[in-house]
């Protein structure tokens, strides 16, 4: 037998047709989400309307706050307050059904002034926040976030405004409105709250732990206004309440008074 030792080659050789193999392709870096937001920083790409406004702070919300900035300010702080106007008055009338009569007005009315207050007393915090900050911004372009924050927040607001309305009209449970209602703005507070984080992103903030205690003041103002513009659910004699109470304890003095009056067979709405 013939012995054969050639060696046996199974590998595929590299022939001039085929080349060296390709290098692995190069990973694409991924931008951070502050870089993200700065690439989104930019102009609306539509005219200062008050529809194509609504629509960029829904969708493009850093191209608004750009043209706050950069120009634009009269004419969009006008769109956000119409607008912030608008669905904080529709969303209080629509607290104002359940208790109808003096409260259609009179709700709507408090509801505009308590968001709107709230915004006017921290403004001066959040701005000293933002310098401490080592940002070299101006009160003016922090109302302008602000502004936005809260119109945001009334837009969410008008968009809830359908689910409160069945309740106001098929439950005469003023706790649970009330509760509901309060799930509503934590909720649409909660977004409006992260546009201004958002906004410290795209400016260059590091630390937010200042905007953080900001966020806990300005929540703590909302509810302490929905306290002493009360009642915004239910009806009253008085458009203000007489006696100061804190909010939390008010909360708790509501919740007594209608236990003791489903004891007494007592309805109030």
């Amino acid at each position: 037998m013939e012995n054969d030792n050639k060696p046996n080659n199974t590998a595929a050789e590299t022939t001039p047709e085929n080349g060296p193999p390709s290098p692995p392709p190069i990973p694409e870096k991924r931008l951070t989400k502050t870089e993200e937001l700065q690439v989104q920083f930019v102009a609306m790409d539509k005219p200062a309307t008050l529809p194509n406004t609504i629509d960029a702070l829904l969708k493009k919300p850093a191209s608004v706050l750009h043209d706050l900035q950069n120009g634009n300010f009269g004419k969009l702080s006008a769109n956000l307050l119409i607008t912030a106007l608008i669905c904080l008055g529709v969303f209080g009338f629509i607290l104002g059904l359940f208790s109808g009569d003096k409260q259609l007005w009179s709700a709507p009315a408090k509801v505009v002034l308590g968001v709107g207050i709230s915004g006017l007393i921290t403004l001066p915090s959040l701005y000293i926040f933002s310098c401490l900050n080592g940002l070299d911004v101006s009160i003016k372009s922090v109302a302008g976030v602000l502004a936005s924050s809260l119109t945001l927040v009334s837009l969410l607001l008008i968009g809830l405004a359908p689910v409160s309305w069945i309740f106001t009209q098929s439950t005469d449970s003023k706790v649970f409105v009330g509760f509901l209602t309060l799930v509503f703005w934590t909720i649409a507070l909660g977004f409006g709250l992260s546009l201004i984080f958002k906004a410290a992103r795209i400016m260059g903030v590091k630390n937010r732990a200042h905007l953080a205690i900001w966020a806990l003041i300005f929540t703590v103002v909302t509810l302490q206004m929905s306290t002493s513009l009360r009642p915004i659910i239910g009806s009253a004699d008085t458009f203000l309440p007489t006696e100061k109470k804190f909010f939390l304890t008010h909360w708790f003095d509501e919740m007594s008074q209608i236990a003791e009056d489903a004891e007494n067979g007592v309805y109030r709405r």
